[in-house]
């Protein structure tokens, strides 16, 4: 084969500017001095001699010139044409397409692909990327301490940096030891701590023996391990890393969702009272829209009631300041709870990038540490929703005497409904005037205002006659509850009852108003109990979807008539609260 090695010097910008430019080989055309190529006018061809020449240098070598042959019956043919050897001068012979018909060097061609192959991989071999990650693992080089290695030689079992790799590894015999990345180093296994003459093949799974559950073969077919559940060195440490990636996959979408409550707290803070140094534009705080609503109330009244302003507004700081500090103490707990388990995370991470001896060593430590975080994770999780994230709205209700009131409302609206001679009226004034009184049956309507515990009740007591039923939605609007009365012991009128119920709620006014279904003359012989009445109604599946409750009660003496206030005044509190926000 035609062709010699000549060096040739590869560009060092990858390597530093104090590493040496590296040798390579590669072959040429011995008649242009020119590199094989694997495509082109470059490309080797072989002659029948056997020598390999360029395309392009055998496309320039003359052509003999064919001569006549005679055959036998007379006739002349020419010769096929044919080029001859510059070295040996042995003829080749050219087909239909001259030099095209040549064949290919393959052999040539397959060592110049891996030339090439080889040279690329040298080029990417030392990115700066890669230097940065490898040097990360801080282990000296072998050949020179001041040196960080980079790389591995599987063959010697050296620790090399880029600069001794080309140097010392740079010769034809250590050229073509295998070296890997420092990361991708295989692990050693470490010697028996029993018997140190044999390395660590297995690892003990008796609880007895978490202390010192390292073994060689001979402990565990003779020594102290003999009998013992065993497994692989090298399996259970893969089995306890998963378990560890699992658990930190876990802990840190723990550490998620307490850094995300945090920055809720402290968005809740920011709505409260904005940070003065991070002002925007048109923004205040729900503080600030607390006091200016109990500001603009007192304002027509400053000079008559300037010091029930100033209780209210004392009333509103004092209810910002205790929430404020609350807020904040919860928020001090977060960050404590975070950088806990912060820490717990670096150290698992730590621990798990040591050898398989020291993770096996420290899993009872790696497993009281995660098991401290999820103790602390469960108490995170069993807390409620409302206090860790806080409404940060602040409700206020004014009373009649100029007072303010945080997180309730005062008056409440509430319209009586149901047949003639069901105890509606009766009802209402045992409500008002703790006594009995005989009525007759109301012409129009009846409005009472109860005060019960904290709250005023506006209570309208409608005619129920039918002539009247029609003028009962004139009494819906700004509705908060009905309290329907029946009478438990008219059975005949019973369907009538019912019928008029299901329109009411099938009333679109109504519909986010609570249902007190008030049972009356239940002191009567033969009346229905609460459960028939449920039962006939068909309440659960008429009442679904929304908030309603049925109560016996005696109008005479006034049983039950309190328990549906307290459910009531629960009701009514609950959703009439005025939202600032």
């Amino acid at each position: 084969m035609a062709a010699n090695l000549t060096p040739e010097r590869r560009p060092d910008s990858d390597l530093g500017s104090n590493v040496k430019p590296r040798k390579s080989s590669v072959l040429e055309c011995r008649v242009c001095d020119n590199v094989f190529g694997v495509q082109g006018d470059k490309i080797p061809r072989l002659l029948f001699c056997g020598h390999t020449f360029c395309h392009s240098c055998l496309s320039r070598l003359p052509q003999s010139i064919p001569n006549l042959i005679e055959t036998e019956s007379g006739s002349e043919v020419s010769a096929n044409i044919f080029i001859q050897c510059p070295f040996d001068r042995q003829p080749t012979t050219l087909g239909p397409n001259g030099v095209w018909d040549l064949k290919k060097n393959f052999a040539l061609l397959e060592l110049l692909e891996r030339l090439e192959d080889a040279a690329k991989e040298k080029e990417n071999r030392f990115t700066t990327t890669f230097l940065e990650r490898e040097r990360e693992l801080s282990v000296c080089c072998d050949e020179n301490e001041d040196h960080i290695a980079v790389v591995y030689c599987t063959t010697c079992a050296t620790h090399l940096c880029e600069e001794c790799s080309d140097t010392t590894h740079g010769t034809r015999t250590l050229a073509k030891h295998r070296r890997i990345p420092l990361s991708e180093k295989p692990r050693e296994k470490p010697k028996c701590p029993n018997h140190t003459s044999h390395v660590t093949e297995f690892t003990c799974l008796e609880k007895e023996c978490e202390s010192s559950p390292l073994m060689c073969y001979i402990c565990k077919d003779y020594g102290r391990h003999k009998g013992h559940s065993h497994n692989l060195l090298e399996l259970e440490a893969e089995k306890w890393r998963c378990t560890v990636t699992q658990a930190m996959q876990h802990l840190k979408q723990f550490v998620d969702n307490v850094q995300e409550t945090a920055r809720s707290l402290e968005r809740i803070q920011q709505e409260i009272i904005p940070t003065r140094s991070r002002p925007e534009q048109g923004q205040i705080g729900t503080a600030e829209k607390a006091k200016q609503r109990v500001r603009s109330y007192f304002q027509g009244l400053r000079d008559q009631l300037n010091r029930q302003e100033v209780a209210a507004l004392t009333v509103v700081e004092t209810y910002i300041r205790e929430r404020l500090c609350f807020i904040r103490q919860h928020q001090e707990d977060i960050e404590i709870i975070a950088n806990q388990v912060g820490i717990v995370c670096s150290n698992v991470s730590k621990a798990i990038k040591q050898d398989d001896a020291r993770v096996i060593l420290a899993v009872s430590e790696i497993k009281e540490m995660i098991e401290t975080v999820e103790t602390q994770q469960k108490q995170f999780s069993e807390v409620s929703n409302e206090q860790l994230i806080p409404d940060a709205s602040i409700p206020i209700t004014f009373t009649k005497d100029n007072r303010v009131h945080i997180g309730q409302k005062i008056e409440m609206r509430v319209v009586t409904l149901g047949l003639d001679s069901s105890g509606k009226t009766s009802i209402l004034f045992k409500l008002k005037q703790n006594e009995f009184v005989q009525t007759i049956p109301t012409i129009g309507f009846n409005v009472e205002t109860l005060e019960y515990k904290n709250i005023k009740f506006t209570v309208w007591d409608v005619g129920g006659q039918p002539k009247l039923r029609p003028l009962w939605k004139h009494y819906y609007l700004n509705t908060q509850a009905v309290v329907f009365v029946i009478d438990s012991s008219n059975r005949e009128r019973l369907d009538e009852a019912q019928g008029e119920l299901i329109k009411l709620i099938t009333e679109k006014e109504l519909k986010d108003a609570c249902l007190l279904i008030l049972l009356n003359k239940q002191d009567l012989e033969g009346c229905l109990t609460l459960e028939e009445i449920t039962d006939k109604f068909s309440l659960y599946k008429l009442c679904c979807g929304r908030s309603w409750h049925i109560q016996a009660c005696d109008a005479p003496d006034g049983t039950g008539l309190t328990d549906g206030l307290d459910w009531l005044s629960r009701q009514l509190v609950a959703s009439g609260v005025h939202d600032l926000g």
